[in-house]
């Protein structure tokens, strides 16, 4: 499940709902793991992961295919044998500790990133300097409306006045903003060699797919 939806989420950005119905009855594995389970342990973690997921969800930072997975590999996965024996996940933890390893995952990335372009925000407020920092890239605008899922931080108006902005919504669509950048082009509004900031529409199921490998291999070694 998590390798197809991970090459769904990188090609695609999105994932078809019906593939959800189709993976939903790997939600059955509870059963079979429930006489491993400590409760309390076990419902913590699963509120606490789809809480936030849900949280995330609907501040448009998350799409829906991030919610609808999560649900599905914490009932699926509610105890996991790792390679390093781990108690945590064998009695309930892992959904908790599978999101843990993920969003390690994404602060490494998104670190690599803060190094290749802080360079280039010094001159900003602080908020905006590490926000930009750890999850934008520079480009060129004539690069940008030939890219696929970037979308624009610095947000130039039909007008050609340009704002600069922290975050965008999972909502947005891509190819609008290239058409709007590219139209704005040939009108001579803004030129195909400025530099201007775009954020990554970031999969996170892949990242899911990382966290829940490096579980399986060290689970949670407390």
């Amino acid at each position: 499940m998590l390798v197809h939806t991970s090459v769904l989420d990188l090609k695609y950005r999105e994932v078809d709902p019906k593939v959800w119905i189709y993976y939903s009855p790997l939600c059955l594995f509870i059963i079979f793991n429930f006489h491993n389970l400590f409760i309390p342990i076990y419902l913590y973690s699963f509120i606490i992961t789809n809480l936030l997921f849900l949280v995330l969800y609907k501040l448009s930072l998350l799409g829906g295919a991030d919610l609808f997975l999560n649900v599905i590999l914490s009932l699926a996965n509610s105890s996991v044998i790792s390679l390093v024996p781990s108690r945590f996940s064998i009695i309930g933890l892992e959904p908790l500790i599978i999101v843990l390893y993920s969003s390690i995952a994404i602060f490494i990335f998104s670190l690599i990133n803060f190094i290749k372009y802080y360079r280039y925000v010094r001159n900003l407020p602080f908020s905006k300097r590490v926000l930009l920092a750890l999850s934008a890239k520079r480009i060129k605008i004539r690069d940008f409306i030939n890219s696929k899922f970037l979308f624009p931080l610095t947000e130039i108006k039909e007008d050609g006045s340009i704002t600069l902005r922290e975050y965008f919504s999972v909502e947005e669509d891509d190819k609008y903003w290239r058409e709007l950048y590219s139209k704005l082009v040939n009108e001579g509004k803004i030129s195909a060699d400025m530099y201007i900031w775009v954020a990554w529409g970031i999969p996170v199921i892949p990242f899911m797919l990382i966290g829940y490998i490096i579980s399986l291999i060290i689970g949670f070694p407390i």
